[in-house]
């Protein structure tokens, strides 16, 4: 293998600050010394293709290998015609998509054929991506980054405290999965003199993440009348994910698991709240469920119809959320030597173990 890789990357930012960059390639790149070509990505060995790339474009023009990245289970879906093409109609719209192939599933597919390797989330996406690609790697993403909070967070003092949080973090788009479980959530807030924290975008593309505005503030008012007082949206940032976990009791992750495309997300949320140190209740997803077992976490995956009673227990005098078997899984599957690894064989598997 030659000391230094030339590997273009097409990100979903400029300057790699995006989860999807950071935590993933870029990642690789750095605890590797090796760096991603990103301005001109088409002068290297390999090309990667993020989520956001154009992939007829990119692996129309590409002379070298080329690698997709997906970390959405899209191939899972099935959604109709009518979503899937407008989805690619948006995509196209934006520079992110080809309209000659109709609908998104069509140019994933297509891309997916003609890619020399695909790298996914979990399990449950790679069973999707076999019939397309042969050379398939599941990889999480590093979530390193956050592990400061658990050195601060001080559950005796957080016993002194009058006001006791609740912590959920994510993307503006996955607010809506609130929804299913607001009623009975909103009443136990009250009732329990909770103060949820959310960490997000305060406002957001609408449609396609692309189009449109939408306030996450509004959507909280109308889903929680009588909680919303003792919610707050507070804007993303490792900063002020850290601080605010480090104060708060428990993380809540309600996915509703109607939604095929959410229901096959994989697991590095979960894990996340993990790295935080945070107790975590979390809805019953493919790859929640699986986790859940490997790390011995299985009395926390909380089925549809059974939020409220997982809450009660979690709020109870007597309730112990150890989180040995939960953190030493993570530091044995997912650390960031261990996911930079993952990349290198994804790479070897490409280039060749000698370049």
């Amino acid at each position: 293998m030659k000391d230094k890789i030339k590997v273009g990357y097409v990100p979903y930012s400029a300057d790699l600050s995006h989860p999807g960059d950071r935590r993933r390639l870029a990642m690789w790149a750095e605890t590797t010394n090796n760096v991603l070509v990103v301005d001109k990505p088409l002068e290297s060995d390999l090309l990667v293709l993020s989520g956001s790339a154009n992939y007829n474009h990119w692996t129309k023009n590409a002379k070298q290998p080329v690698v997709l990245d997906l970390v959405d289970g899209y191939l899972g879906e099935n959604p109709n015609f009518f979503s899937d093409f407008g989805r690619n109609f948006l995509r196209s719209a934006n520079g992110n998509s080809n309209y000659t192939a109709i609908t998104f599933t069509r140019a994933l597919k297509n891309a997916c054929r003609k890619a020399s390797a695909v790298v996914v989330a979990s399990p449950e996406q790679a069973r999707n991506v076999m019939p397309f690609n042969s050379n398939i790697h599941i990889i999480l993403d590093d979530h390193s980054e956050l592990e400061a909070a658990r050195n601060l967070r001080n559950p005796s003092a957080m016993a002194l405290n009058p006001h006791k949080y609740v912590f959920w973090e994510g993307f503006g788009f996955t607010i809506k999965h609130f929804k299913f479980v607001s009623k009975l959530l909103d009443e136990f807030i009250i009732e329990n003199n909770l103060n949820l924290i959310l960490l997000t975008h305060p406002k957001f593309p609408r449609w396609g993440a692309y189009l449109g505005s939408v306030d996450a503030s509004k959507l909280i008012s109308k889903w929680f009348p009588l909680s919303k007082g003792q919610i707050e949206i507070i804007p993303w940032s490792i900063e002020n994910v850290v601080r605010s976990a480090s104060i708060s009791q428990f993380a809540i992750i309600p996915v509703d698991t109607n939604d095929k495309f959410a229901n096959l997300k994989p697991e590095n949320k979960l894990l996340s709240m993990w790295h935080l140190g945070l107790p975590t209740l979390f809805s019953d997803t493919q790859a929640y469920k699986r986790v859940a077992q490997l790390a011995g976490a299985s009395e926390f995956c909380v089925e549809r119809e059974q939020w409220i009673k997982a809450l009660s227990k979690i709020e109870s005098d007597d309730f112990s959320y150890d989180l040995k078997k939960p953190i030493e899984y993570i530091e044995k599957t997912h650390t960031k030597e261990i996911l930079a690894k993952k990349w290198q064989t994804v790479i070897d598997s490409v280039l060749g173990a000698n370049g």
